[in-house]
């Protein structure tokens, strides 16, 4: 799996900054089996603003993860 972080995105709370995201871009597998897409790893995926590249790929790489889990098995039915 392929994953690249673009972005951190901070703000700022009571004078303090904070984490609001950071984005990440990811691929994985080979046609037809593939799965390509964008998402937001936040402080629910247990990242902070201090967070390294490696710390948000390995949560980035968690959800995912979790989301294919998520997703129903497609089936196919011939007749």
């Amino acid at each position: 799996m392929n994953i690249t972080v673009n972005e951190k995105v901070t703000n700022f709370v009571d004078k303090k900054e904070v984490l609001a995201y950071a984005s990440v871009q990811f691929n994985s597998g080979q046609f037809p089996n593939s799965l390509n897409g964008n998402l937001q790893v936040t402080t629910d995926d247990s990242i902070d603003v201090t967070a390294t590249e490696d710390e948000i790929i390995a949560a980035a790489k968690k959800k995912i993860q979790a989301l294919i889990v998520k997703a129903p098995a497609e089936t196919t039915t011939e007749g």
